[in-house]
């Protein structure tokens, strides 16, 4: 049977050979940027920005990494109205989704930082500007998904803008359901190393969160620039309900529930304005708390047990950025510093009485500040440069069960080249230095009941470095695009998994298990067919194949890097039918494999092949009705757990886990309704 890569290489292989003889050179080729006005994207019917960001040809949209302390790393590569978008804490997806497609004057695809925009380390980032529309408008939208198990998905959403000469207020609220469909019923069954049974069971864990959210943003001239400001509220309520009701060897039941409730509030400045001709400051200030609390219980014949962590976090950015723009070499300056800020309590207590956790209770506070310069240099219409630096300081402190005080500092070098050859042809070639940060999470110690384990808190952690370089081919093909990038790390101080060891025990704990590497090759394909006879279909795909090596610090020997997934890849297509003013389309996932190497056990989880599918029709041009349809394959979430009596290197197989979740294929429907503009 042929694997997951080889059905990927074959599949994108399939799709180079129909396109290969059918390219043609665009009107717009590579370049600093490419406009897109909103009649590109017409044939498409697209509903939403989301629908026109992803149908712009040799881009993939990324998220970013909202948990990422700071504002530098922490966005990902969309800009709107010429600025990243203002809270950490909404997904670009929703924030596009947000906005209706007849809301967009135009998207600029950008490849150079000489624009004057904030490229955020990426190569390429999209800018979607918005029409001017009347003084008031917005949308309002209601949906609902059922599941097979019985549960649903109800969602009510709204934004409002409101304008008026340069002065913009937008607002928007929602109220929503999540359902993780890769939880749900099945089976947990334990066998022993020669495969006979030790314990079965039917295995139920549904889950999901209620959410409800608000924001605000307002925008006016002010002193010359433009002032933003923005305010965010979001409150999320996550309840996993569990049941396991054991057959063998004896009929026993154990059940128990999972309740978290986590507020985040967000509020943002930011300011620019021109300083010379060619010049722009821009100032920003962020602060940002979240407060969790989580409790989780479980009952079986042997008594109770439940678990508690309180944590409150915290973090303050301020940061202040000079562009210059010039004919042939641009410069951007600047300095960042933030103080974050994480207290974390966590408890366990069995029948009653407390068991003792190492580490549980840390109170962790960061001092950073980063200064940076990169310069952008046009040394012919077929070539430029980008080169720069950042200089990382912290200052680590944690108070509590254990203390600590740290110092770090990291000098993070970058180099980018661009050569386009040809009007549909770029290549690009990036070396880098990048740093990881350490998660605080990390420092304080952690209890699951569902898998009976207990990971402790590691004081000296430190962050991953590593050195990255990237070559990149993107080549347009009519009106689409094919990007490939071949990418390969060389790690230092690699975030795994590490043994700790206590007067009582020895823990899991993540820690750092030293150097490592990673071999990374991406694909990714937008195509519209419109001039090869299929009017109005166009295919996307996308593929990545990763490999890494790291000596596992309990065995010695040689594997990939926890929870790395070795292949990953999508393949789909959406069909416009303006006659009828119906789009309609699918797209296919791999299964997945992610795998976690623990001190005691071997974690791999495995989502299989999935098929989602949608119809949208537009009985008028404000009103969008959409049915969907996700998982319709039936995919299970599988989590085998190996499990030995001690250290892996040493000790026997306890016994094999293996738990099968499915929720089933659902379906749903959203209603939308735009006005104005």
């Amino acid at each position: 049977m042929p694997t997951r890569a080889a059905r990927l290489a074959h599949a994108m292989g399939l799709i180079l050979l129909a396109t290969a003889p059918l390219s043609a050179a665009r009107a717009q080729g590579p370049g600093e940027s490419t406009r897109y006005d909103a009649d590109y994207f017409a044939r498409s019917q697209p509903s939403s920005a989301l629908d026109m960001v992803n149908l712009v040809p040799g881009f993939r949209l990324e998220e970013g990494d909202k948990d990422v302390r700071g504002y530098a790393g922490a966005g990902g590569n969309i800009l709107l109205d010429g600025q990243r978008p203002a809270s950490k804490q909404d997904s670009l997806q929703d924030v596009l989704k947000r906005i209706p497609a007849r809301a967009v004057h135009h998207v600029e695809l950008i490849r150079s930082g000489a624009a004057g925009y904030d490229m955020q380390g990426y190569a390429v980032i999209v800018n979607v500007v918005r029409a001017h529309s009347a003084r008031l408008s917005g949308r309002v939208e209601a949906g609902q998904a059922l599941y097979r198990h019985g549960y649903d998905a109800p969602r009510l959403a709204g934004e409002l803008r409101y304008g008026r000469d340069d002065k913009v207020l937008d607002l928007s609220g929602a109220l929503y359901r999540e359902i993780d469909d890769e939880h749900g019923f099945g089976l947990r069954d334990r066998h022993a190393a020669d495969g006979s049974p030790i314990r079965l069971a039917r295995y139920d864990q549904p889950e999901g969160a209620d959410i409800k959210e608000a924001s605000a943003s307002y925008r006016q001239p002010l002193a010359g620039g433009t002032l933003r400001v923005n305010g965010l509220f979001k409150r999320k309520e996550k309840f996993a309900n569990i049941s396991d009701r054991i057959s063998f060897p004896e009929s026993f039941d154990a059940l128990g529930t999972e309740r978290s409730t986590a507020d985040a509030t967000e509020f943002g400045l930011n300011f620019d304005r021109p300083v010379a001709e060619r010049s722009r400051i821009e100032l920003i200030g962020i602060r940002r708390t979240e407060r969790d609390r989580e409790t989780d219980r479980s009952i079986d014949p042997d008594g109770t047990a439940v678990t508690r962590e309180k944590s409150d976090s915290s973090e303050t950015i301020l940061r202040a950025v000079l562009r210059r723009q010039g004919s042939l070499v641009s410069l951007e300056t600047g300095i960042e510093g933030a103080l974050n800020t994480l207290d974390n309590h966590s408890a366990l207590e069995e029948n009653g009485v407390d068991i003792p956790l190492p580490t549980n209770h840390v109170r962790v506070q960061e001092k950073r500040a980063e200064l940076f310069a990169i310069s952008t240099w046009h040394l012919s219409p077929m070539f430029s440069a980008e080169a720069g630096a950042r200089f990382e300081m912290s200052r680590l402190t944690q108070s509590g069960d254990s203390r600590l005080g740290k110092s770090l500092s990291f000098l993070k070098p970058r180099m980018l080249l661009r050569w386009t050859p040809s009007p549909r042809d770029e290549f690009r070639l990036l070396v880098e230095r990048a740093v990881g940060q350490l998660d605080f999470d990390n420092f304080v110690s952690s209890a699951s009941l569902t898998s009976n384990s207990i990971t402790a808190g590691n004081k000296d952690l430190e962050p991953d470095r590593l050195w990255r370089a990237e070559l990149a081919w993107e080549h347009h093909i009519g009106d689409g695009a094919l990007v490939l990038t071949a990418r390969r790390e060389a790690i230092s101080d690699v975030v795994d998994h590490i043994p700790v060891v206590t007067p009582d025990d020895v823990f899991d704990a993540v820690g750092n298990i030293g150097k490592g590497r990673r071999t990374m090759v991406l694909a990714d394909l937008n195509l519209p067919l419109d001039r090869y006879g299929l009017k109005g279909v166009t295919i996307q795909a996308n593929g990545l194949y990763r490999r890494s090596r790291v000596t596992d610090p309990t065995t010695g020997e040689r594997r990939r890097i926890s929870k790395d997934l070795p292949v990953e890849g999508t393949a789909g297509f959406t069909h416009d039918i303006a006659a009828l003013n119906i789009r309609w389309g699918a797209n296919y996932a791999l299964g997945k494999e992610e795998a976690s190497f623990k001190i005691d056990a071997v974690e791999v989880d495995r989502l299989s092949d999935r098929l989602d599918m949608f119809v949208e029709y537009k009985p008028s041009p404000r009103w969008t009705i959409r049915l969907f349809g996700k998982n319709l394959t039936d995919s299970p979430a599988v989590r085998t757990r190996t499990i030995h009596t001690g250290l892996r290197d040493a000790a026997p197989i306890k016994y094999v886990e293996r738990r099968v979740l499915d929720s089933g294929p659902y379906v749903g429907l959203t209603i939308q309704r735009a006005f104005g503009g």
